[in-house]
């Protein structure tokens, strides 16, 4: 019997397998039937809007790739106070005030031991390689969090705020110039025409830009532009000077998921598709990451979509593998990726997927036979070794040393 279907039938159906006896087989059977909720949430999921309920009484069929929760998990104790890892990842303690909530919506990740990620609530948190301290309240609540070369770090949020910290010190809000929502922010490649290439997306649609000129109150200068009308934009991604925008089409007319990119000579909307298959159509992206342009991938609300191409044939084919999630939250899933074959994505009720170059599979969050309940927001590292996922009171550190606990 698989270990996909052990897990199925729940902790307490395993454990009566191992009495090998008829007797135990028959309630084997009888407490699968009846604990099939014992590794999903109660409530069903959707998808956002795009018209596709998944079952929560099992684990998805098509990309449940992960190893049997109760085998071969060793516990690292760790310090006092931080969860036992599980075979993939490590919970680290945040400063959660009892019976508070803690909405992590972004990290970043400049190196080993060192980690930004800012909450819904207005804090921005750091990670000094042992615990995760508050060093900062905004007053407001924040969604993007980004470091540049200079190591300043911005972050975004609500109601058009940005905020600018240079060498993560002496936070100060600098004026948008907009009122609306502010979701993502990043920094590209820059060269003589453009000493900085900053992009930062808000939710209506409108795109703020800097190119490194500021105004006499020395604040940057900001551009705006749009890709489109009627469009709800929820990320933005930086590849050398591309930038890629991710979201949604409000108009009726051609509703469903869009994506643009900029290469420099303003915005071309990307078919995305395979043959009569349009995977934008009733879909959302969420979330887009791209390491070129011949590799990248979007999260929809049906699951995740892949385009690749070549230097001879620039055209991204495109694939999709469904997997539904959650919709209604501000940030409800995230890419990221230290090359083409090393691609991880968080998303709703703990689910957290790794492409290989070959094969997409879940990862364990838990040490238990419950998933992990919290939905994540964001995903980000410095290295293949070295991978954050934070969102709702949680804080996932990738497990390196999982080989010595098998």
């Amino acid at each position: 019997m698989s270990g996909t279907n052990l897990r199925n039938m729940g902790a307490g159906g395993a454990l009566l397998l191992v009495a090998g006896s008829s007797a135990a087989v028959l309630l084997l059977i009888a407490c699968a039937n009846d604990g099939m909720d014992a590794s999903e949430p109660a409530a069903p999921r959707d998808d956002g809007g795009a018209g596709v309920i998944e079952d929560a009484s099992r684990p998805n069929d098509d990309l449940d790739g992960a190893a049997d929760p109760g085998a071969g998990i060793a516990v690292d104790s760790g310090e006092a106070g931080v969860d036992p890892c599980t075979v993939d990842w490590c919970k680290t303690p945040l400063p959660i005030p009892d019976g508070g909530k803690l909405s992590l919506m972004d990290v970043w990740v400049p190196a080993p031991n060192d980690a930004w990620a800012v909450s819904e609530q207005g804090l921005v948190l750091r990670w000094n390689g042992t615990l995760w301290s508050v060093v900062w309240d905004a007053g407001k609540p924040l969604y993007g969090v980004w470091g540049d070369h200079e190591g300043a770090l911005w972050a975004v949020g609500g109601q058009g705020a940005i905020f600018h910290a240079p060498n993560g010190t002496g936070w100060a809000e600098i004026p948008s110039g907009v009122t609306t929502d502010l979701l993502g922010i990043c920094e590209g490649a820059r060269d003589a025409e453009r000493p900085r290439n900053v992009a930062i997306v808000g939710s209506s649609g409108t795109v703020l830009r800097w190119s490194g000129e500021t105004g006499e109150d020395g604040h940057p200068s900001w551009t705006t532009s749009s890709p489109g009308a009627m469009l709800d934009l929820h990320h933005v991604w930086c590849a050398g000077f591309d930038i890629w925008v991710s979201g949604q089409s409000t108009d009726w007319l051609s509703y469903g998921g869009a994506l643009f990119l900029d290469k420099g000579d303003g915005w071309e909307r990307q078919t995305v598709g395979a043959g009569t298959e349009n995977y934008a159509s009733g879909n959302t992206f969420s979330s887009v990451w791209a390491y070129d342009r011949q590799n990248v991938w979007l999260r929809g609300g049906r699951g995740f979509v892949h385009g690749t191409a070549s230097l001879t044939d620039p055209a991204l084919k495109w694939s999709e593998q469904r997997v539904t999630m959650s919709g209604g939250l501000k940030r409800i899933s995230d890419i990221w990726g230290s090359g083409p074959n090393d691609v991880w994505f968080a998303g709703t009720f703990g689910r957290i997927h790794h492409w290989d170059g070959s094969e997409l599979a879940i990862t364990a969050t838990t040490n238990s036979w419950d998933v992990l309940a919290s939905h994540l927001h964001a995903v980000s590292g410095s290295g293949p070794d070295d991978v954050w996922v934070v969102g709702e009171n949680v804080a996932l550190h990738r497990n390196v040393d999982k080989g010595a606990q098998k």
